[in-house]
Parts: C-alpha cells; sequence; structure tokens
C-alpha cells in the first residue's frame, strides 16, 4: 500500500525475515506499507493505538532505523512469534471447518463467483504444506495478507475478500484489533454473506455466521443465523422429551444430521433458554389450531351460522351441539391425519442431496418419516403440508389412522408440555355420512323469529350451514395460519435448506444481547425467574449466560435429568392467559356418530413406516365433552359464562 500523504510506515514482515537497522527493504516481502495514522487512530481501537505509544514507537525506530521525510510513525503488524500472543492469534485465525469447504460448494449451491472463485495465499517456503495444495487452518501467508485487507479497509478502498478463508481472516483479525464493528469493516463482511447464494451459509452452517454476527455486533445476522440454531436445538429438546432419555451431552449433530460446530459455552446457553421457550410455542400454535377450544373456529361465517342458531327446544339444542362436536372433531382429525402422513423431508427442486456424504444427505430426505406425530411439530415439512392442504368431507375419516381414533391430543402428544391438558380433545372419526346427517338435521331445524327463508343471509352471515363453504373457509384459514409457521422471523430473510422451524417471537429474541434487540443487558437479568426448562428435555447444561453461583462444583441440577410427570413454563402460563379461555359457553355432544370400529390405543404416536395470524378469543368454547344433553338444565336461566342462556318456550 503506497497512500498519498501517508505519514505512517507499517512493517508485515514474513517469519523468515530479519530487521536490520536500515529502512531499505532487502526483500519485497519486507517492503512496509505507506498509510495514514489518522485514518488508524480514527478507530478508537486500544489495540491500534497502543502501535503508536512512545514506547512502542521508540522501539521499532531503534530496530528499524530513523525515520524518512514525511514520515512520523512506524508500526510493527508482522504476526506475532511469542508463544501467548501466538497462540491467541492462532485460535481466533483458525478457519472452521465450514469456512475451509465452503468454496468446493460453489457447482451445488450455485454460489457468487466473486465470493469463493478466488485462489487463497500460498504459503512462502518453511511455512509448512507449501505445495501441499491443501487449505490450512491457519495460514501465515494468509494472516499477512489479511492485516493488508484490513489496512485498506479502514482506508476506505473496498477489500479483495473472493475467498471464505480470506474473509474469515479478514473478519478475525478485525475482532482481534477490535474494529470489526466499524463500517469499513462490517459492511464488506455481511455483503460477502448476504451476495446470492451465498447465505445459504446462515442455514448450513449457522454457529459460523452467528460468531460473525456477534463480533460485527449485526443485529439482522445474528437474528438469522439464531433462528436455525434455536429451531434445531428445540426440536433436538422435543425429540429426547418424547423418548424420556437422559442425555447430558450435546450431540454433534443436529436431528436432521448437520455438523454442528462451536460456539461459546455462553452462546450455547443462550440458545438452549431460547430454543425451550420456542418449542412451547410451537406446541401452543399446534393446540391452538387443533385443541379443546379451537375458537379460529368462531371467527369463521360458516361456522356462526351454527352458534348464532336461536335454540328454544331440548332437541334443537341437541341437534346444534352434535353439529358442532362433529364439525370441530373433523377438523382435528383432518389435521391429525396430515400430521401422520409420510412424505420425504420438504427440499425445494432447484437444490439436490450429497451421494458424497456432504450435509444434506440422502438420510436428510428420510428424516421427516422417522419422526413422531409431536416431532413433526417442528418442522417445516408439516406445515408446508398443511399450508398446501385442500380440505374434503372424507378427511376426518378415510385418512385417519386406525390407531389413533377414540385417543386423544394429550396422548398424541405424549403428554408433553401443553399436550397434557388436552385429555379431552379427542381424536374421533368423522365420516361424511356423520357429517351430512348432523348437516341435514340443522338446516331442517325452523328459524325462529327470522323473516328470511332458505340460506338467506343474516348480517352477513348464512342462516343455513355449507359444507362446502366451511371447506373453504377452513382451508384459507389453515393455509394462512400454516403459512405464518413457515415463514421466517425476518421477512427479508427465506430458509429454503432448513426444515425446523424458524419463526422465533420477542419471547425467544428476548435472551439475545441488547445490540441485537434482545434484553439481556450482561447482568444474566433475563434468565433469572424463566420458569423453564422443560423437565422432560434434562434442562439446561448451566446457568444462563452472565449467571454465577457460589460453588464452582456441578451440581445434579447442572447435568441432563429427564423427568416423565414434570413440566412447567412461564410460557405455558402467559399463553394461557392469553389465547385461551377457562369458561365453558357451550358443552358440545361428543357421541360417536360413526359406525367406524375402535382400536387400542397406541403407546406412542410415531407416523405409519410403509406474520402471525391470531386467534380470537371469543366467547364460544368449542371443546368437546362427554353427553351432556340429558342434564341440560332447561329451568335455569343464568348468566354465567358457563351456560347457554335459553328462552323458555312458551306453556
Amino acid at each position: 500500500l503506497l497512500l498519498k500523504g501517508a505519514d505512517t510506515l507499517a512493517f508485515i514482515d514474513a517469519p523468515s525475515y530479519k530487521p536490520t537497522w536500515s529502512l531499505q527493504p532487502s526483500s519485497s516481502q519486507s517492503i512496509p506499507h505507506r498509510i495514514h495514522s489518522g485514518i488508524l487512530l480514527q478507530t478508537r481501537s486500544p489495540v491500534i493505538r497502543k502501535l503508536f505509544e512512545p514506547r512502542a514507537q521508540s522501539r521499532n525506530i531503534k530496530r528499524r532505523g530513523p525515520l524518512p521525510d514525511g514520515i512520523k510513525y512506524i508500526i510493527d503488524l508482522t504476526p506475532p512469534s511469542t508463544e501467548d500472543d501466538a497462540v491467541l492469534f492462532l485460535t481466533e485465525l483458525s478457519c472452521p471447518q465450514g469456512i475451509m469447504t465452503w468454496a468446493g460448494t460453489r457447482t451445488r449451491w450455485d454460489l457468487p463467483p466473486a465470493c469463493v472463485a478466488g485462489k487463497d495465499p500460498r504459503p512462502m517456503a518453511g511455512e509448512g504444506q507449501a505445495n501441499s495444495g491443501l487449505l490450512q487452518e491457519y495460514s501465515p501467508a494468509q494472516h499477512r495478507a489479511g492485516i493488508v485487507h484490513l489496512l485498506q479497509a479502514l482506508d476506505g478502498t473496498t477489500p479483495q475478500l473472493n475467498t471464505p478463508c480470506k474473509l474469515w481472516t479478514f473478519f478475525a483479525l478485525a475482532k482481534l484489533y477490535e474494529v470489526a464493528t466499524l463500517p469499513q469493516i462490517s459492511i464488506p463482511v455481511l455483503s460477502w454473506i448476504y451476495e446470492g447464494n451465498n447465505k445459504r451459509l446462515i442455514e448450513l452452517h449457522p454457529e459460523i455466521a452467528y460468531r460473525i454476527a456477534q463480533g460485527t455486533q449485526c443485529g439482522y445476522l445474528c437474528w438469522d443465523a439464531f433462528a436455525v440454531l434455536v429451531g434445531e436445538e428445540a426440536l433436538l429438546s422435543l425429540h429426547q422429551a418424547n423418548l424420556g432419555v437422559i442425555s447430558p451431552k450435546k450431540r454433534e449433530a443436529t436431528f436432521h444430521g448437520r455438523p454442528r460446530e462451536s460456539l461459546s459455552d455462553e452462546e450455547l446457553q443462550r440458545v438452549e433458554y431460547a430454543s425451550q421457550a420456542f418449542m412451547e410455542h410451537a406446541i401452543q400454535r399446534f393446540i391452538s389450531l387443533v385443541g379443546t377450544k379451537m375458537h379460529w373456529l368462531s371467527n369463521l361465517s360458516s361456522f356462526q351460522s351454527i352458534l348464532l342458531y336461536k335454540i328454544e327446544t331440548p332437541r334443537e339444542y341437541e341437534v346444534v351441539s352434535r353439529l358442532l362436536s362433529s364439525v370441530k372433531d373433523f377438523v382435528r382429525g383432518s389435521i391429525v391425519a396430515t400430521l401422520d402422513q409420510l412424505s420425504i423431508t420438504y427440499l425445494p427442486k432447484k437444490f439436490n442431496v450429497d451421494d458424497r456424504g456432504a450435509y444434506p444427505t440422502h438420510a436428510f430426505m428420510n428424516v421427516y418419516n422417522s419422526m413422531d406425530c409431536v416431532e413433526c411439530i417442528m418442522s417445516r415439512t408439516f406445515w408446508k403440508h398443511l399450508s398446501e392442504k385442500k380440505f374434503s368431507k372424507y378427511d376426518g375419516f378415510k385418512f385417519l389412522q386406525k390407531k389413533y381414533w377414540d385417543t386423544s391430543l394429550a396422548t398424541l402428544g405424549n403428554h408433553i408440555g401443553g399436550f397434557r391438558d388436552e385429555e379431552n380433545a379427542v381424536i374421533r372419526p368423522v365420516n361424511d355420512l356423520e357429517l351430512d346427517h348432523n348437516i341435514l338435521a340443522f338446516n331442517r331445524l325452523p328459524r325462529h323469529n327470522n323473516t328470511h327463508d332458505g340460506d338467506s343471509l343474516r348480517d352477513g352471515i348464512l342462516t343455513r350451514f355449507s359444507l362446502s363453504y366451511f371447506l373453504v373457509e377452513i382451508q384459507s384459514f389453515v393455509s394462512q395460519y400454516a403459512g405464518d409457521m413457515i415463514r421466517a422471523s425476518r421477512p427479508a430473510m427465506t430458509y429454503e435448506l432448513t426444515d425446523t422451524l424458524t419463526c422465533l417471537t420477542d419471547n425467544e429474541f428476548k435472551y439475545l444481547p441488547l445490540w441485537a434487540g434482545g434484553n439481556d443487558d450482561g447482568t444474566g437479568g433475563v434468565f433469572v425467574d424463566q420458569d423453564i426448562p422443560f423437565l422432560e428435555t434434562g434442562g439446561f447444561s448451566a446457568p444462563g449466560p452472565s449467571i454465577h453461583t457460589d460453588s464452582t462444583t456441578p451440581s445434579l441440577a447442572s447435568f441432563s435429568i429427564f423427568s416423565a410427570c414434570t413440566f412447567s413454563t412461564v410460557q405455558r402460563a402467559s399463553h394461557k392467559a392469553t389465547e385461551s379461555h377457562e369458561s365453558d359457553v357451550l358443552s358440545l355432544n361428543s357421541d360417536a356418530f360413526s359406525k367406524a370400529g375402535v382400536s387400542d390405543r397406541p403407546n406412542h404416536t410415531s407416523k405409519s413406516t410403509a406474520s402471525e395470524t391470531d386467534i380470537s378469543d371469543d366467547s364460544f368454547t368449542l371443546g368437546s365433552s362427554a353427553d351432556d344433553v340429558e342434564d341440560f338444565p332447561f329451568d335455569d336461566d343464568s348468566d354465567s359464562d358457563d351456560t347457554v342462556v335459553m328462552d323458555h318456550p312458551d306453556e
């Protein structure tokens, strides 16, 4: 570098070079760079400021010779050779495995040549593996080239980061010199990551992307990588809870087989806390759709034609109750049938699996079929199937496996978390004959105080129930609801190679640092009084980041311990307070009208082998219950939230 008006000489010597008391270079490697001191000092980096201190300047002048005209400073940026400093640089600059192999995936992922098609610096003689042609985790030549790139960037010239190793070395050096958060550094780094298909690095190597986000303090990259890490960890936690297996050791690969790379213990714990909250969120979203209450149905105009019917006789109450029960059980059974659907793991057609063992492999495609039903809730494959589902009146019987007939949602979910409260959510087969019979019976009921006949509208609502219109409405709602589960938390980011859910909420992002939009101010307060983790999954490996205990001796609580009967979360209590109602306005009859047989309840529920939509908290509770028609209190007018107020027929 020979910058105009430069006042500083920067030396970056090769290991074999021995400086003499002369500024005349003896080789090309010893030529100093001419740079501006003001540019470097403006960074306010304490590491860089040290280079300009009088003691450092005196030492450099003594080693290098007197200052030439126009030069005020000499700085030595030669890679350190002393043991402690060398180990630090070696550790930070060593390229992760994902970085070293990324350029080799250029053809597979159609990566931009500007990011991966360059050549890394060749080691000099005596630097090891000079002629091997193999990439090294750490290369002195790469180190020196990275320093030049750093000086270029700080002076306002965009460095040519045309290989993954150049990118990592540039970033790692910037972090060591405490300038990684400056726009001159972070913009080239982030531009490299988000250039075309290069952003697939976030999905395939989220740990690397997360570490870069930390170093540059880039909030949106942190969110994008954190979402992948949390979704993967949440699925593993749910899998372990479902098995009830003690597994304190960190798995080396994700459920889908992606090799996991290193993160600090502090960041791993951050991911663990967020994953437990996210797992509960995903479970509650599924329960809101098919659980006991199903409040969303009351927002459908076709369903309101049943709810708004004016009941005046016990017979009318029985007909209405049976239809409500049939319709709700039909919807639940249809969605459970989709959950149990055999399928390969979803992957866009433009991508392919690798026969050579590089993730995602053929095994990735078979992962979805290996999941138990409760685990599928964490898979984007299930929600994508649900978003594309075309509902028909045969779904609630024809496609529902017999092993689920007359079991409960609690059994389906193995009594994990929120599923424990869903014993009354019975998975009952409802065939088309039952639907047609109950719809016909309802539509034949007299319309009291209604001047309209037939299927006329009353306040925009059909007075008769239309199954075809109802199927259209539930398909529209479920498609949007499932679509919200598939979408990324940040609209600008798209995930194509990630099967786990990435729709994190503020309740998960709150565990991030303040600079990333989270609530962690470094005191550990965000991790205190969180009534998680899932005890079924073994809890957390240690207290949350920045939380310190009095003893350094591991306690039993620091290891994963499973409990099949213990689960409590703040998130669950919060969901109950905001997304459900404890009062029942209308209790539904759940008589099994269909003639189908009933099989034994299964011990487990694995599949057969061969912007978020809000749910309205309406006043109607659509939960199934045992027969209660016989006990209907016709002689009791009550304004309680737990009863249906009925007009007494004139006597």
